[in-house]
């Protein structure tokens, strides 16, 4: 019996080193998803627009604390414009990411910026736009009032987790999109960010 109860003692220990150990793990992974999953709906967008020469807008929100993206077609330069602008995909961020700008992260490498959770400003200004963000048949990220190119980050992560941050940016005049994942640690931009 004794033999038994310390086997059983053993066991109970490995596995709770096991899940000490896997824990971190689990929650960079889960990270990494809502990471991937901007930058597809990100490209995704890009894609439809330069595929069927449509403008798509992309917009950031929040319903009931849980991020979402929602892509639309739109089928006319001003929104309505007597035609129906379709959704096309509403999708999700998992929990318990965020949009948000983890304390003491600084901006990524392309530096458009980390004021916001969701910070876009005018390519080459400081100046956001005002209207809606549209890809363009080209692949651009412009404008929708002014017509100008935009580049932006959009911050992901777990309040107080420098680890959890993650970022997404996207340069207006080209349409790239790029992911970045904290390294846990680091002030500049060089240390605390790579390229996903």
């Amino acid at each position: 019996m004794i033999e038994l109860v310390m086997v059983c003692i053993i066991i109970c220990t490995i596995a709770a080193i096991a899940l000490i150990q896997i824990n971190p793990s689990l929650q960079s992974a889960r990270s990494d998803n809502a990471m991937r999953i901007v930058l597809d709906q990100l490209r995704q967008a890009r894609e439809y627009s330069i595929t069927n020469r449509r403008y798509v807008q992309i917009a950031f929100s929040t319903v009931s604390s849980q991020p979402q993206i929602v892509i639309t077609q739109w089928n006319t330069l001003t929104a309505g414009g007597g035609t129906t602008n379709p959704v096309l995909s509403t999708v999700y961020v998992p929990s318990p990411m965020q949009y948000t700008v983890v304390s003491g992260m600084p901006d990524t490498p392309d530096g458009f910026g980390n004021g916001a959770a969701i910070a876009f400003k005018i390519e080459g200004t400081s100046t956001a736009p005002t209207g809606n963000m549209l890809f363009q048949s080209d692949g651009e990220l412009i404008d929708s009032v002014t017509n100008n190119p935009i580049d932006g980050t959009i911050f992901l992560g777990v309040t107080g987790n420098k680890s959890s941050a993650r970022a997404v940016t996207v340069l207006g005049s080209t349409g790239r999109v790029r992911g970045w994942r904290s390294t846990g640690a680091g002030s500049t931009s060089a240390t605390a960010w790579f390229s996903f």
